[in-house]
C-alpha cells in the first residue's frame, strides 16, 4: 500500500516542512497551517529525528484526483491500455521522520507554539458548533515528503499494470530520461503540450506519452500525512496533566491527542476533495475567526 499522496501540480518546496500541522492535505497551504521551522533546508544535513535520501533519475506515479486543478482527461482503459499520470525529474530528495509517534510527543507536543495551535483549532471546532455532535475539521501531521528539482509531468498511457500513485513509476532508467527530453519547455513558467516527435513519444517498455509539462524550481509532488486524533473532555480535579493533554479556551475542556501511524490519506479519491468541500465557505470564515481570537 502506497503511503504517500500525490499532488498533479507539486506544491512549492517553501510551504511543506516536516512536522507541519494542516486540516486539509490536498490543501496543505490553507486553513492556517501549522508551520514546523525545525528542519526547512532538505538541503543541509537532517536533525537527528529525521532521515534523507536523493534519488538520481527517478519517476513517481501521481494520483488521478490529486486534489490540483491542472484539467487533463485520463484515457480509458480499452483493449488493456490505461491512462496515468507520472512526474519525474533527474534529482529527487526524499525527507521522512524516523519515529512519528516519538516525534509528536517529544518535538510537537513540547513546542509551545505547536501546543497553542491545537489548542485554539480544537476550540475553534468545538465553538462553532457550541460543542453539539457532527464532523469537526481534521488534523494531519506531514511525516515524510518527496521533492524534485526542475520536474517534468507528463500524461502517458500504457498496458503495464505496475503504475500505483505515490510510488515509483515501472520504467527502465532509459525511460525516465525519455521523459525528461519530452518536456516541451525550460522556460521559467510551467508549460504544457508536447514535442511532435516519434522518437519521444515512446518510452522504452511499452509506454507511449500524450502531453508532457515542465516544472522549474524545487517542488513536493507526494507527501505523507498522519492523522492526529482529538478526544474533548473535561480535566479531571487534583488529576496531574499528561503530555498529550491540550487545554482548550473553555476550562475545563481539555482535548487528548494522539497521532494515528495507521492512518494515511488515500490517492484517487475522486468524489473527495478533502475538508475544504466537507465544509463551506460559511463554516471556514467562523471557525478561523474563533481560531484567530
Amino acid at each position: 500500500m502506497a503511503t504517500y499522496f500525490t499532488y498533479n501540480e507539486g506544491v512549492e518546496a517553501k510551504h511543506l516542512h516536516l512536522g507541519n500541522l494542516v486540516h486539509d492535505y490536498k490543501h496543505p497551504n490553507e486553513f492556517e497551517p501549522y508551520i514546523d521551522k525545525s528542519y526547512t533546508d532538505v538541503s543541509e544535513s537532517p536533525p537527528d529525528w529525521a532521515q534523507s535520501g536523493s534519488l538520481e533519475n527517478y519517476a513517481l506515479t501521481l494520483g488521478k484526483a490529486s486534489g490540483q486543478d491542472h484539467d487533463i482527461e485520463e484515457d480509458d482503459d480499452v483493449g488493456g491500455v490505461q491512462g496515468y499520470r507520472v512526474v519525474a525529474a533527474a534529482r529527487t530528495t526524499r525527507v521522512e521522520i524516523r519515529d512519528p509517534d516519538e516525534f509528536f510527543v517529544e518535538h510537537t507536543l513540547a513546542s509551545n507554539e505547536a501546543r497553542k495551535w491545537l489548542s485554539s483549532h480544537i476550540s475553534a471546532a468545538e465553538s462553532v458548533v457550541n460543542g453539539k455532535p457532527g464532523p469537526r475539521p481534521q488534523i494531519w501531521m506531514l511525516t515524510g515528503l518527496i521533492l524534485m528539482q526542475h520536474a517534468t509531468w507528463t500524461r502517458l498511457s500504457s498496458t503495464d499494470k505496475r503504475f500505483v500513485a505515490g510510488e515509483r513509476a515501472p520504467f527502465i532508467p532509459a525511460g525516465v530520461s525519455a521523459i525528461r527530453r519530452s518536456s516541451v519547455s525550460d522556460d521559467v513558467k510551467p508549460t504544457f503540450g508536447y514535442r511532435a516527435n516519434e522518437d519521444n513519444k515512446h518510452i522504452p517498455g511499452g509506454h507511449v506519452i500524450h502531453e508532457t509539462g515542465k516544472y522549474p524550481g524545487t517542488r513536493g509532488w507526494a507527501a505523507q500525512w498522519l492523522r492526529v486524533d482529538s478526544w474533548v473532555t473535561s480535566a479531571k480535579k487534583g488529576e496531574a496533566a499528561s503530555s498529550n493533554q491540550i487545554t482548550l479556551k473553555r476550562a475545563p475542556q481539555i482535548a487528548i491527542v494522539k497521532l494515528r501511524e495507521d492512518i494515511y490519506p488515500e490517492n484517487d479519491e475522486e468524489d473527495d476533495d478533502g475538508d475544504s468541500k466537507t465544509f463551506d465557505d460559511e463554516y471556514w470564515d467562523a471557525f478561523l475567526e474563533e481560531a484567530d481570537d
